[in-house]
C-alpha cells in the first residue's frame, strides 16, 4: 500500500516515470486502468476498504474514530480478520489502517505501525515549511520510516511462511505522502534531473475548473507550502511547481523500490506462484492540476488510484488490462472469492471483481462512487465566500454546525457527476430535499479519458448547468440518490443516509 499515490506510473502510459517494479507487477498481473478510492483522504478511506464498508456505513468521515465505533462495528469482521478466522496467519507493518487507528482483532500476529519520520535537522533542504527533503549523513535520523516498515514487513512475511499456514500480510509505506523525504540516491534532481531533457513539466491546466461550485475546492487547504498558494486563482509559478513535482516523482520511485524488495522476498521464499499480490494507494493526489495541491476533493485525480492484482493461477489475467470501474471497497469480496474461501458476512459491501480475472472485459457497466464532506462553509471562516474551511472537517463531530455538505460522486464511462448535498447535523445525514442543483453540482465529460491521461483537458469545465446536459444530470443524480440510500441500511440504531 502506498500513501497519496496517483496512477502516474510507467504502466499507465507515463514512460518517463521510473517505476520498474510497479510496471513489472502490472505486466505479470491484472492492470486496472480505472480504480478509485471511496474517500480522498487517509483515515476514512482505510476504515472503508479494510472493513469492507462504505464511508457512510462506517460513519468514519474524518479522523475522529474507527469503524469499530459505528453501530454494530465492534462485531464486524474486518478484511484481514476474515482470513484470520479461516486459519490464516495475518499481520501488517506500516500504514495499512491509518496511523494510530490500528485494529487488534485483525491480526493473529501483532502489526507494527512504524513511526512516521518527517523532515528534520540535518536533512537536505530542511526548514520548518519544507515540502521535500533528503536524508544525509548529517540527518538527525539517517534512515527513513520506509526502511523500518520493510524490515518489519519482511520479518512478518518470513514468520508467516514459517508458520505453515496460508497468510495475509500487509505492508504500507508513507511515501509519496507530503513532505517528500527520501534517501540519497532518490533525491528529485538525481532521478528526474533538470536541464534540456527535463521530463518534469508544470501542470497543463493550473486554473480551477470553469464553473466549479464554491464548496468543491481545496485551494486554500492543500499540502504544499508556497507563497503563491492559497486561493482559487493563486497559481504557483511554474519554476516552483516543477520542483515540487520533481520530488513527488522521486518519492513515487522510492515507493516502487520498496515494493521491489517485498516482491523479491516472495521470490526468495519460493511462493510467488501461489501468492496473490495486491498493490494500490489509499487515494490519488493532485500536483497543481485545477489549482489543487493535495487530495481532499472529489476530483478525478484525488480519487483515481493505481491498482494491480497478480493472481498467478488466473492465466487469463496475466499481463492484461481491464476497464472495469473498480472501487477499494470491492477488495474484501474480491480477495475472499479469489482465495476460494466463499461468502463473507452480511453487511460487507462492494462488488467481487473475481470474474474479471477470467474475463477482463466483464463488469463493464459497473460504476464507481466516492464522497467527501465540506465544513466551515458558513460565516466566520476566512474563505467562506470562495471555499469551505476544509480542514475544519478533520476533527469535528458529525452533529457539529461545522459540518455543512457531503459531496457524492459517481463515475461512469462518459461522465463524472457530483452533488454537494446539505448536511443535517440533527440527523447526522444529508438532506436531499434541501439540495439545489444550481451552484452545487458538477458534471465533467470524460468519454475520452483512457485512465492514463494526466493532461486533463476534459476536467477544465463544469457543464452541469448547460441545458443540453440536463437529462444526463437528472439520470446521474437519481443514480446517486438511489445508491446512497442503500449504503447505511440500518440495523436498529443506524441512521439511514437518504
Amino acid at each position: 500500500m502506498a500513501d497519496d499515490m496517483r496512477p502516474q506510473l510507467g504502466s499507465y502510459g507515463q514512460a518517463y516515470m521510473k517505476t520498474p517494479h510497479l510496471d513489472k507487477l502490472s505486466a505479470s498481473g491484472l492492470h486496472f486502468d480505472f480504480a478509485y478510492t471511496n474517500f480522498a483522504y487517509c483515515a476514512p478511506s482505510r476504515n472503508s476498504f479494510m472493513s469492507g464498508r462504505r464511508p457512510d456505513r462506517t460513519r468514519c468521515l474524518n479522523f475522529m474514530h474507527t469503524f469499530r465505533k459505528a453501530p454494530g462495528g465492534e462485531a464486524w469482521t474486518a478484511m484481514p480478520q476474515f482470513f484470520k478466522k479461516h486459519g490464516y496467519f495475518t499481520s501488517a507493518a506500516g500504514k495499512l489502517y491509518h496511523d494510530g487507528m490500528d485494529d487488534a482483532p485483525s491480526w493473529s500476529f501483532p502489526s507494527n505501525q512504524t513511526h512516521w519520520i518527517k523532515c528534520q535537522k540535518g536533512d537536505m533542504n530542511y526548514h520548518t515549511d519544507a515540502n521535500y527533503c533528503g536524508v544525509t549523513n548529517e540527518s538527525k535520523v539517517t534512515y527513513t520510516d520506509e526502511d523500518l516498515v520493510l524490515e518489519e514487513g519482511l520479518r512478518r512475511i518470513e514468520l508467516a511462511h514459517a508458520s505453515g499456514k496460508p497468510w495475509w500480510v500487509g505492508i504500507g509505506v508513507h511515501r509519496p505522502h507530503w513532505a517528500y523525504r527520501v534517501p540519497d540516491g532518490f533525491y528529485g534532481p538525481q532521478l528526474y534531473p533538470p536541464g534540456a531533457d527535463d521530463v518534469v513539466q508544470p501542470p497543463a491546466h493550473p486554473q480551477a475548473p470553469e464553473g466549479a461550485p464554491w464548496m468543491s475546492g481545496n485551494w486554500e487547504g492543500g499540502d504544499i507550502h508556497d507563497p503563491a498558494h492559497g486561493c482559487p486563482s493563486c497559481i504557483v509559478p511554474n519554476v516552483r511547481a516543477i520542483e515540487y513535482r520533481r520530488w513527488y516523482y522521486a518519492a513515487v520511485t522510492y515507493s516502487d523500490h520498496m515494493l521491489g524488495r517485498a516482491l523479491a522476498k516472495i521470490d526468495e521464499l519460493g511462493v510467488a506462484n501461489n501468492t496473490i499480490v495486491v498493490f494500490h494507494a489509499d487515494h490519488g493526489y493532485q500536483l497543481g492540476e485545477l489549482n489543487e495541491w493535495s487530495k481532499k476533493t472529489n476530483t478525478e485525480l484525488a480519487v483515481h488510484i493505481p491498482l494491480f492484482i497478480r493472481v498467478p493461477w488466473k492465466n487469463n489475467s496475466i499481463g492484461k488490462r481491464t476497464q472495469v470501474k473498480a472501487e477499494l471497497v470491492d477488495m474484501y469480496r474480491t480477495l475472499a472469492e479469489l482465495t476460494g474461501l466463499g461468502g463473507v458476512e452480511d453487511g460487507v459491501q462492494g462488488t467481487s471483481l473475481a470474474e474479471v480475472f477470467d474475463n477482463p472485459a466483464a463488469l463493464q457497466k459497473k460504476v464507481a462512487y466516492s464522497q467527501i464532506p465540506r465544513c466551515g462553509c458558513h460565516g466566520g471562516y476566512k474563505h467562506n465566500s470562495t471555499e469551505c474551511g476544509l480542514n475544519v472537517c478533520i476533527y469535528t463531530g458529525l452533529n457539529s454546525t461545522d459540518f455543512n455538505f457531503m459531496g457524492y460522486s459517481v463515475r461512469t464511462d462518459e461522465w463524472r457527476y457530483t452533488a454537494w448535498v446539505p448536511w443535517d447535523r440533527h440527523t447526522e445525514s444529508v438532506a436531499w430535499s434541501a439540495f439545489t442543483a444550481k451552484g452545487a453540482s458538477e458534471l465533467f465529460a470524460l468519454a475520452n479519458d483512457t485512465g492514463r491521461d494526466f493532461d486533463f483537458a476534459g476536467y477544465s469545465k463544469n457543464v452541469a448547468g448547460e441545458a443540453q446536459y440536463a437529462p444526463v444530470v437528472t439520470e446521474l443524480h437519481q443514480m446517486l440518490v438511489s445508491a446512497v440510500s442503500t449504503w447505511n441500511p440500518g440495523d436498529g440504531d443506524d441512521k439511514v443516509f437518504v
